[in-house]
């Protein structure tokens, strides 16, 4: 064997035994890496990764991930908390390998894998609206801004959680161009990008103070038109714009507000009269004075009233007609004016429409009403006394608007109201539940029974008051049929029932005998209807009860009970008869042996 061959076997055999000593060893691979490791995928780079005799090096991963290292060192991130500040490097705890091509390297804490992820373990938690999004609106490619990872080899940037910032900005385009503080969190809040509620306007050179504090932004600080991009490629065409306002210390008011005054004596700044809690809210040193001085003093709603209301436009302004109070006459005397203010009506018009009048006139407004405010009217229920129908019981709990409904045509809360009944009678207001079977009906005591009006109110007082409808009591006496004995226990609806569904309950034309209908049904089936002393039920029965007889056997019929008879029992005579059975009373015979049967012999007993 040449000299060179023989070199070249002892190589050969020198591999092969290394080969063998690997894998008796058992540091043969387990199986394929995954696909960010697949260059690594060789025998020859097992000490890459592990140390000689030992499993996955903690010390190793971050020699290669230095992007990572980084943030253990600097005690930042979840790596830092979860390595203890670097000192349990236990890597293979969530990173598995030798799993194939296909696997993926993080195992995720927890059962819900990544959506789970308790993110303040990160040391950034999620509050308010960073809560909602999913784990890839921020963990993507474009949002990652720190360099050292985005430098970092070993790192996927389309896959990495490290690398974002913290800061707003970072994130979120900066929608007021720099223009205002870069610290989102002195004016916002983590839960919604509006409203502002952080924002203070006191601490600005402008503090909003009366009605500015109601105007919209917009209205002072102008929308400008420039594009912008954000982190993430997001773009914003307009801005407002918070550093310039139309209000400045040197335009002042003038700056939002043109001055409605053109005449001599209104030049200079307008706080000098008027105050941002509202226009006509004079200062006490430009026009503000007692009205009190004029004869008329300002008070309840009159003192919040518009000047304008009463101090009526000039027709000599050459202001537009639009600036009512501005062109109102404030400077001539009230006498002048011709402006009476001794009445409510020489200012307000009658709502009631001359329905109170009385011989012809109407009465001052003032003796209902105040001025703090028209309703609720101050008309007592001891003034409603002083009318043809004084409030009484229920009546006196009863709402105005109830009995007074809106005229036709009305709207609500003009008061225009129905003060001129048509009449005063209970039907006017009260359905008559009776159907008029008490119409007309005079009952002594209950007042004048002239005209329909008297005769339809003394339908209803003889029974019902004002204090409720059920009557209390009723004498049933004062009727054509007087209640006795058991007929005083009994419930008015077992007499007084409705003909019909949605008929009214019968009160008047019900019969007063016993067998009337509906009342009492005849059981002896007429047995006495020819009967020469009558047949009303009560020539035998009592009201107190139906067995309660004053029948006389020897006064009521033609067959008197002599001797033993006066012994023997009713039923012994007078027996059920018939299907269904029903006591034979009348006719009956007379004779002995009618009755009596004969004993043996053919003899009587």
């Amino acid at each position: 064997m040449p000299r060179g061959a023989t070199g070249a076997a002892v190589l050969l055999l020198l591999l092969v035994t290394a080969a063998t000593r690997v894998q008796a060893q058992g540091l043969a691979s387990p199986g394929p890496l995954a696909t960010p490791h697949a260059k690594l995928d060789d025998l020859a780079h097992c000490l890459d990764c592990h140390d000689a005799g030992r499993q996955l090096s903690g010390t190793k991963c971050l020699a290669c991930h230095t992007s990572l290292a980084a943030e253990i060192r600097a005690d930042q991130g979840y790596h830092a908390a979860a390595t203890r500040h670097g000192a349990e490097l236990a890597c293979r705890t969530c990173h598995s390998e030798h799993n194939g091509r296909p696997f993926r390297l993080v195992k995720w804490p927890g059962s819900s894998g990544r959506e789970g992820f308790d993110h303040r373990q990160t040391g950034w938690p999620l509050e308010g609206g960073h809560a909602k999004p999913t784990c890839d609106a921020c963990h993507k490619a474009a949002l990652v801004a720190v360099a050292s990872v985005r430098s970092d080899a070993s790192l996927s940037v389309q896959r990495t959680f490290l690398g974002l910032g913290t800061s707003c900005t970072s994130c979120h385009l900066d929608e007021h161009r720099g223009r205002v503080s870069r610290q989102c969190l002195d004016c916002h809040t983590l839960d919604a990008w509006k409203p502002a509620s952080r924002f203070d306007h006191a601490r600005t050179r402008f503090p909003l103070t009366g009605l500015h504090a109601q105007v919209h932004c917009d209205k002072c600080h102008a929308v400008r038109e420039e594009l912008a991009s954000g982190p993430g490629g997001r773009t914003d065409s307009s801005f407002m714009d918070f550093r310039a306002s139309r209000t400045t210390e040197e335009a002042g008011c003038a700056g939002c507000h043109p001055s409605p005054h053109h005449g001599p004596g209104f030049a200079g700044a307008c706080e000098k009269c008027h105050f941002t809690t509202g226009w006509f809210a004079l200062a006490d040193s430009a026009r503000r004075f007692d009205h009190s001085t004029t004869g008329f003093a300002l008070r309840g709603a009159h003192a919040a009233s518009r000047c304008e209301t009463c101090h009526l436009p000039s027709p000599r302004s050459s202001l537009p007609e639009g600036l009512a109070l501005e062109r109102g006459n404030f400077l001539r005397a009230f006498n002048r004016q011709r402006m009476a203010y001794q009445r409510c009506d020489a200012c307000h018009s009658d709502v009631h429409q001359g329905q109170l009048a009385r011989g012809g006139a109407t009465p001052d407004c003032a003796a209902c009403h105040n001025e703090t405010h028209f309703a609720p009217a101050r008309f007592s229920i001891a003034a409603h006394d002083s009318t043809r129908f004084p409030l009484t019981g229920a009546h006196q709990a009863t709402p105005c608007g109830a009995c007074h409904p809106l005229a036709a045509g009305a709207a609500r809360g003009s008061g225009h109201l129905r003060f001129q009944l048509p009449s005063l009678a209970c039907v006017t207001c009260h359905r008559d539940p009776h159907g008029q079977q008490f119409a007309g009906r005079h009952v002594p005591g209950a007042g004048p029974a002239a005209g329909v009006e008297a005769s339809a109110r003394a339908a209803c007082t003889p029974c019902h008051t004002t204090d409720a409808w059920t009557p209390p009591s009723f004498d049933h006496d004062s009727t054509r049929y007087p209640l006795r004995g058991a007929h005083r226990s009994l419930p008015c609806g077992r007499c007084h029932t409705a003909a019909a569904a949605g008929q009214p309950v019968r009160f008047a034309g019900l019969g007063t005998t016993c067998d009337a209908a509906g009342c009492h049904r005849d059981p002896h089936a007429g047995q006495f209807a020819e009967r020469a002393r009558g047949s009303a039920c009560t020539s035998c029965h009592a009201e107190t009860a139906w067995r309660s007889l004053v029948f006389d056997h020897q006064r009521d019929t033609d067959y008197p009970l002599d001797g033993a008879h006066r012994n023997v029992r009713c039923v012994a005579c007078h027996k059920p008869q018939g299907d269904p059975p029903m006591v034979r009373y009348r006719p009956l015979p007379h004779r002995c042996e009618d009755c009596h049967t004969t004993a043996q012999g053919g003899q009587n007993l």
